[in-house]
C-alpha cells in the first residue's frame, strides 16, 4: 500500500466505535499488501510555527531591520541551539557543519525550526520572549498573545 493513513483518536469516548473503524482501515488496507500499525502521540502543531514566526517578525522589525527575515530567524534559531546546548539539552536535530571541498571552509546548516519537537518549539517561544525583552521589543497583539499562552501553560 503506497498511501498513508492515519486515524487520530482523541480521548477515551465512544472508543469502540473508533477501534472499529481502526480496524475497517486496516482491513481496507491489507488487501493490497501488509500494513503496519504504529501507535504514537501525535508531534507539535504546526501553529506553534505561526506563533514563533509572529514573535520572530517583531523581533526583526523592531531590531534587526536592515537584514532580512530569514536571515534573522537564521540567527534565534543558531543562537537557542547554543543555549540548549550550553544547558545540557541539545535539540534532537541540531545543526551541523559541512566541509565545502571546493572553498576549503565549513558551511554551518542551522537546525530546522520544522524538525522541532513540540516541547523545543516551546522553548524556543520563551527564549524569543526573552531574547525580544532584552533587547527592547513591544511586542504585537498576536506575538504578545502568543508568549502569555505558554507562559500561562509553564
Amino acid at each position: 500500500m503506497s498511501k498513508e493513513l492515519i486515524y487520530r483518536i482523541e480521548g477515551l469516548g465512544d472508543l469502540r466505535t473508533k477501534m472499529e473503524a481502526v480496524w475497517a482501515m486496516v482491513c481496507r488496507g491489507i488487501q493490497a499488501g501488509a500494513v503496519e500499525v504504529v501507535v504514537r502521540r501525535p508531534g507539535r502543531e504546526l501553529g506553534q510555527n505561526a506563533k514563533f514566526h509572529a514573535m520572530i517578525a517583531d523581533i526583526h522589525h523592531q531590531a534587526f531591520r536592515g537584514y532580512s527575515f530569514d536571515g534573522v530567524k537564521a540567527v534565534l534559531v543558531n543562537q537557542f541551539a547554543l543555549e540548549m546546548e550550553e544547558q545540557g539539552t541539545p535539540l534532537k536535530n541540531p545543526g551541523e557543519r559541512v566541509w565545502d571541498w571546493k572553498t576549503k571552509e565549513p558551511v554551518y546548516v542551522r537546525p530546522t525550526t520544522t524538525k522541532f519537537r513540540k516541547a523545543e518549539a516551546g522553548q524556543f517561544i520563551e527564549f524569543l520572549g526573552a531574547t525580544g525583552a532584552e533587547l527592547g521589543v513591544e511586542w504585537s497583539e498576536p506575538a504578545q498573545a502568543v508568549y502569555d499562552e505558554y507562559r500561562e501553560a509553564a
